[in-house]
């Protein structure tokens, strides 16, 4: 039973304060003496200015989407949602000079042109109102002032951008040391991986130049690698591939890549810098100045990264850029086959940094382009070219399989079948294909969804190489219906029949 002449309170005082000086000292022990917060490097800073930027503006330009989208029946709000756009876009500018506080003059007389549309906007709102919202006259007077206005907002962030893209790009000249200059081509890299605007934009405030000029420079070595991968980033627009030829990035990557003191990580960017501007994806992909002249040096020097590499994005990306220039041109095939590229290819596919099924699509298309040129069939015959295409036919889709495995197994199928189809113009080819059992799979390919991951251009391929065959080897073992269904009709109809689902009415 407690005291009752002994105070709670009092005692608990009595000894706080003997614990207080020990919970003073725990609580100084977990504090820093040292701010944690050190100042942002001058180009983050600049990195975070082009984003708030771009999130401000892409906000402000779903308004106006909006705006223009205006249903009929609304009308009558117009006029005051068009008021609601200029307070963001006085936003924006006030956010802009945070980040340029000294802006140049004609980033200042651009934001006094928007400021005026805004105050013309203004009073073309003013007289919209619910008795006036039916006037044709007004409505399309308030419609090109927001129009004018969305122009000129336009023209200030694209100046804004440029402006700050322009200061790191400035900043990459003016590195002292190696650590702020590869602080610098980091922050490019993830500009140019933000879309294609940022890449034109890079590209036009004459970042591509300044990158070459890296690449060329021997007291740079070790930026050299990051240098060629911003490219690589950067040239995925046209613009971006037009700059490059104006300051001679073909030449520079041919020389990195020709250079036998370049190191595996140098040539694997180089590689990739090559995959990229050749990329069937882009509009002129085949009109690059100066990549022909220079073929005759890149094809050769490929191959042997491609056979000497030890690392299997380096290995990817050297089969990737062959693959793309086997598209460019019948002469890139010629120059394979001087190379002995099918002899180097079935060497590495049996390799581990080859047993991805995107290095595997790789080669299936390089065999596949090799194989429409006659003078390159017997060399990729010779060195076991007809039973690597039907290993690529047995590759099949897995439950674990991600979509880009999944489309990658497609592509290897299609391509394999494409390139039997082709090595099968000689009957003597045609010949092994039957004998090394390459029929079966084809069969089933056509028959079992499954297997192709109900691709249609699997079919047609494997449809295509079973016609092929037949026509100079005769159906062989193939069953009745098999050469009824497949092989008789004509290939839509096959193929009509192979893709047939039944289907359930409820």
């Amino acid at each position: 039973m407690m005291n009752e002449d002994v105070n709670p309170v009092g005692k608990w005082l009595e000894e706080l304060r003997m614990m207080t000086e020990g919970e003073c000292m725990c609580i100084l022990q977990g504090k820093s003496l040292v701010s944690d917060k050190s100042p942002p490097h001058p180009v983050q800073k600049i990195k975070d200015g082009i984003d708030r930027i771009r999130e401000q503006a892409n906000i402000i330009t779903g308004d106006f989407s909006k705006l223009f989208r205006v249903e009929k029946e609304k009308w009558k709000h117009l006029s005051y949602n068009s008021l609601q756009v200029t307070c963001p876009i006085r936003g924006l500018i006030s956010l802009s000079n945070t980040y340029i506080p000294d802006p140049p003059t004609y980033i200042m007389e651009q934001e006094e042109v928007v400021m005026g549309e805004c105050a013309k906007l203004a009073q073309q709102a003013d007289s919209f109102n619910i008795n006036t919202c039916n006037s044709a006259v007004l409505r399309v007077r308030l419609v090109n002032q927001l129009t004018f206005l969305g122009q000129s907002f336009s023209r200030l962030v694209d100046l804004l951008l440029s402006h700050l893209v322009q200061s790191i790009v400035m900043f990459l000249e003016e590195a002292e040391t190696p650590q702020e200059l590869n602080t610098a081509l980091s922050t490019l890299i993830s500009l140019g991986l933000e879309g294609e605007h940022m890449c034109y934009i890079i590209a036009r405030e004459g970042g591509l130049r300044v990158l070459f000029d890296i690449c060329r420079s021997t007291s740079l070595q070790g930026s050299q690698s990051q240098a060629l991968r911003a490219v690589a980033t950067i040239c995925c627009v046209t613009e971006s591939i037009l700059e490059l030829e104006r300051v001679g990035g073909v030449e520079c990557v041919r020389e990195i890549l020709c250079d036998s003191r370049s190191s595996e990580e140098l040539l694997g960017e180089a590689a990739g810098v090559i995959a990229q501007i050749t990329s069937p994806c882009l509009e002129n992909y085949q009109h690059i100045s100066g990549f022909q002249e220079n073929m005759a040096d890149l094809v050769p020097a490929l191959i042997v990264l491609c056979d000497a590499s030890t690392k299997p994005e380096v290995m990817l990306l050297s089969t990737a850029a062959l693959a793309n220039m086997t598209f460019m041109d019948s002469t890139a095939c010629e120059l394979l086959h001087q190379a002995g590229a099918p002899r180097v290819l079935a060497k590495v596919i049996s390799e581990t940094k080859a047993s991805s099924l995107f290095a595997k699509d790789q080669v299936a298309t390089i065999l596949a382009n090799m194989a429409a040129v006659e003078v390159c069939r017997n060399d990729i015959v010779e060195h076991r070219g007809i039973e690597l295409l039907l290993s690529f036919l047995h590759e099949g889709p897995t439950p674990r399989s991600s979509e880009a495995e999944l489309s990658a197994c497609e592509r290897v199928q299609q391509k394999a079948a494409i390139a039997l189809t082709r090595l099968s113009r000689d009957a003597q080819n045609a010949r092994a294909v039957v004998q090394q059992h390459g029929m079966p799979r084809l069969v089933q390919l056509c028959r079992d969804v499954h297997e192709r991951n109900d691709s249609d251009a699997v079919l047609v391929a494997c449809l295509a190489a079973l016609r092929k065959i037949c026509s100079l080897c005769g159906v062989g073992d193939m069953s009745l219906i098999d050469v009824q269904q497949l092989v008789q009709p004509r290939l839509m109809d096959s193929f009509l029949i192979c893709t047939h689902r039944d289907e359930n009415f409820v």
